[in-house]
């Protein structure tokens, strides 16, 4: 049976090696938290078409509304390479809309897109 003693100056001889394999399990864990985490609030009926707010990016919009990416630029006339993190606060500047009048804005959007749908 292995003692104690004997894992300690394993870990000694070979901390760069055990650091690592500290470090990558500590990422695994925290990568598969997020995973879980964003599926169960993208999954969330009351998370489905919400309000926009000032933080929120148009990848927020592609995923609460389920959207494609392209349509969302579209309707928020962005560059899709450019334009990707700009927050919506600064999309509704652009636009000379209040962040209501973008909501109302998407949703019909939304609403169309998905009518159009087979």
């Amino acid at each position: 049976m292995t003692s104690l003693g004997q894992i300690s100056p394993f870990v000694r001889q070979n901390w760069l090696l055990v650091s690592v394999l500290i470090l990558a399990s500590v990422f695994a864990v925290w990568f598969a938290a997020q995973v879980t985490l964003n599926f169960l609030y993208f999954n969330d009926p009351n998370n489905v078409d919400v309000d926009l707010k000032p933080w929120m990016s148009p990848r927020f919009i592609v995923l609460t509304y389920d959207l494609p990416r392209p349509f969302v630029f579209e309707i928020l006339r962005l560059d899709e390479d450019a334009d990707s993190g700009q927050r919506l606060k600064h999309v509704a500047e652009d636009l000379g809309l209040t962040l209501d009048e973008l909501t109302t804005q998407v949703r019909a959007a939304a609403q169309d897109y998905r009518a159009a749908q087979p």
